[in-house]
C-alpha cells in the first residue's frame, strides 16, 4: 500500500512555536523602525536623498532577507546565498502585486457610498432599522478587505513555494487541495478583517495620553493576532512544500495512484 502523507494541520501546528511568532514580529518591528527612521531622514540635499534612497533599498533588502530566512527553514531547505538572493526578489515582487491588487481594489471600493444608498433604498421597510446606509457601507468595507487578504493569501501560496520549493507547481497544487490551507486563509482573513479591525476603531479611554496608551496597547494585541496568524499560513503552506518534494501531491487522506504500487494488482 502507498503510504498516505499525515494531516497538514497537525505538522503545521507543530512547525507554528513562540519562537516563529516572535521571529516574524522582531523582523516586522525592527523593519517598522527603520522606516520611521527614514521618513525622518531630511531630503534638502543630493547627498541626503542618495542617503535616503539607500536605507530605503537596504530597508527592502532587510525585509526579503529576513522572510527568506524564516520561510526556507520552514519548509527544511538549505540556507544559501543563491536562494536568499531569488527569495529576496521573489517576495519583492509578490509584495508589489499585492499592493497593486491593493489599489485596485480601493479604486473599485469608491463608489460603494452609491451602492450602499442604492441598496438601502431597495431593503424592504420592515428591515430599514437593520439595513440602514451606514450598516451596508460597513458591511461593503468588511468584504473589500476580505477579498484584499484572501487575494493576499493565494498570491502566497504561489510565491512562497517559488521561494523554497523544488516543485512549486505541485506545492501550490497540494496548497490548493488542502482543506487546511483554506481553513488557515478563512481564519486569518477574519482575524485581518474584524478583529484587527474592531481593535483599531474601539476607542475605550480619554484624553491624549490615555488614548496615546490605548493606541500602542491595541496595536500591540492587533500586532499578536496578525503574526500569529501569518505565521500559520506559513507554515501550512511549509507543509504543503515539504509533501510536495517528497512526492505527496494528492489531496489530503487520499493516496496517489500515481506513486508505485508495493504489491502488484492481480
Amino acid at each position: 500500500m502507498t503510504m498516505k502523507p499525515p494531516p497538514i494541520w497537525r505538522d503545521a501546528l507543530a512547525l507554528l512555536s513562540v519562537r516563529l511568532v516572535l521571529a516574524q514580529l522582531g523582523l516586522v518591528t525592527g523593519l517598522f523602525l527603520f522606516f520611521m527612521l527614514w521618513l525622518r531622514l531630511p531630503d534638502a540635499s543630493i547627498l541626503e536623498v542618495a542617503g535616503s534612497g539607500l536605507l530605503a533599498m537596504i530597508i527592502l533588502a532587510a525585509a526579503g532577507l529576513g522572510e527568506s530566512r524564516l520561510i526556507l527553514g520552514l519548509a527544511g531547505r538549505p540556507l544559501t546565498l543563491g536562494k536568499f538572493v531569488r527569495g529576496t526578489l521573489l517576495l519583492l515582487l509578490g509584495v508589489a502585486l499585492w499592493f497593486a491588487w491593493s489599489a485596485w481594489l480601493a479604486h473599485v471600493s469608491t463608489n460603494d457610498p452609491m451602492r450602499a444608498g442604492y441598496l438601502n433604498s431597495k431593503a424592504p421597510h420592515q428591515l430599514r432599522h437593520l439595513i440602514t446606509f451606514e450598516h451596508i457601507l460597513l458591511w461593503l468595507g468588511w468584504m473589500w478587505s476580505a477579498i484584499k487578504w484572501l487575494g493576499a493569501g493565494l498570491l502566497a501560496s504561489i510565491i512562497v513555494p517559488l521561494v523554497s520549493s523544488g516543485h512549486p507547481l505541485r506545492a501550490t497544487l497540494v496548497a490548493m487541495r488542502s482543506r487546511s490551507f483554506w481553513l488557515t486563509l478563512l481564519v486569518g482573513t477574519i482575524v485581518a478583517t474584524l478583529i484587527t479591525g474592531a481593535l483599531m476603531a474601539w476607542m475605550p479611554l480619554h484624553g491624549l495620553w490615555e488614548e496615546m496608551f490605548s493606541l500602542g496597547l491595541r496595536l500591540t494585541v492587533a500586532a499578536l493576532f496578525d503574526g500569529i496568524g501569518a505565521c500559520w499560513l506559513l507554515a501550512t503552506l511549509a507543509v504543503c512544500i515539504r509533501q510536495a518534494d517528497a512526492g505527496y501531491a494528492t489531496p489530503e487522506g487520499r493516496p496517489d495512484d500515481s506513486q508505485p504500487r508495493t504489491v502488484e494488482t492481480p
